[in-house]
């Protein structure tokens, strides 16, 4: 029987739980994973580690969520379909089982175009709600073939959903299709627009799943109309983008900056309190892109200091 992941255990104990992300270095610095989690890990119950997000090549997934581990915190091991076949899915889950990782995050992954190797050629054997099937059968003893496992991998199964993907309806379907398949907590696009977060929620919560609300901070404006223009089912309101604009206006250089980063807390922490309210939403998940220290920031003035390990 599968013993709870830290994750697991809060969760199914009602607790509203914070998770954060650490982006792989682009290279072979071990360092850097381990520093990032020092630096997170008394403020979140799980730390994430991503998957070549937008096809840039980074360190192996499961290398970095072994050293998670190591420096003392769980990590959500993401794992994408973009760049793999079966094969080589049913041989990752062994290693990261072997290295301690307990929790999965699968996602189907960003077309290559959007990344550093426009010319790399995708994989696609399977979906996100195929490898969560996989994952599950491998769980019960045998591989896809029908052979018996030399040890069983046992893992807490999660995915995403993007709330502002339409037609919504069918973004639901796929959360149910992938609750069917195995996946029992789910990580959300970045969250901006609180009312269609609040429709697609109504839709969501009869299917009872557990939920984390995704959270990017923003930098400036600079950032925001990137991610609006280059990121996949990021939809930041022109609003917002204009509370920066007014933030830093007038300043300059080091000063403007920080203006604008302090005004981005605030949204996060808007955004936060407002997606607490909202039925059926179980923690938060924070994206910080490369600003990893803002996390304890907000998670102490958002008043979620996480449970003592």
């Amino acid at each position: 029987m599968l013993t709870l992941t830290r994750l697991q255990e809060l969760l199914e104990r009602g607790e509203f739980v914070v998770t954060a992300e650490v982006g792989p270095p682009h290279g072979s610095d071990s360092r850097m994973v381990i520093t990032k989690t020092d630096l997170m890990k008394e403020h979140c119950d799980a730390i994430n580690i991503t998957d070549n997000v937008r096809g840039i090549p980074t360190m192996d997934s499961s290398v970095c969520s072994h050293l998670v581990i190591q420096a003392g915190a769980e990590p959500v091991m993401h794992i994408s379909a973009r760049d793999r076949n079966r094969i080589q899915l049913e041989s990752a889950l062994y290693g990261a089982h072997a290295l301690g990782v307990r929790n999965l995050l699968f996602v189907t992954g960003d077309h290559s175009l959007l990344g550093t190797h426009p010319e790399a050629k995708l994989v696609y054997d399977f979906d996100s709600i195929q490898a969560l099937q996989i994952a599950r059968h491998l769980m019960s003893g045998t591989d896809l073939s029908g052979q018996k496992l030399e040890g069983i991998p046992e893992f807490y199964l999660g995915s995403t959903f993007n709330p502002y993907a339409d037609p919504i309806e069918l973004q639901i379907w796929r959360v149910e299709k992938k609750r069917d398949s195995g996946a029992r907590f789910f990580q959300t696009q970045a969250i901006y627009e609180i009312s269609r977060f609040e429709e697609f929620m109504d839709g969501v919560r009869p299917l009872g799943v557990h939920v984390l609300a995704g959270v990017i901070p923003l930098k400036g404006p600079k950032m925001a109309r990137f991610m609006n223009r280059r990121i996949p089912g990021i939809a930041i309101p022109e609003e917002m983008i204009s509370r920066l604009e007014r933030a830093g206006s007038g300043l300059t250089g080091d000063a403007r900056r920080k203006a604008m980063k302090d005004e981005g807390v605030e949204i996060a922490l808007e955004t936060i309190e407002a997606v607490r309210s909202i039925n059926g939403v179980n923690g938060i998940h924070i994206m910080a892109v490369g600003w990893e220290e803002v996390v304890p920031e907000l998670v102490e003035r958002a008043g979620l200091l996480p449970r003592p390990r």
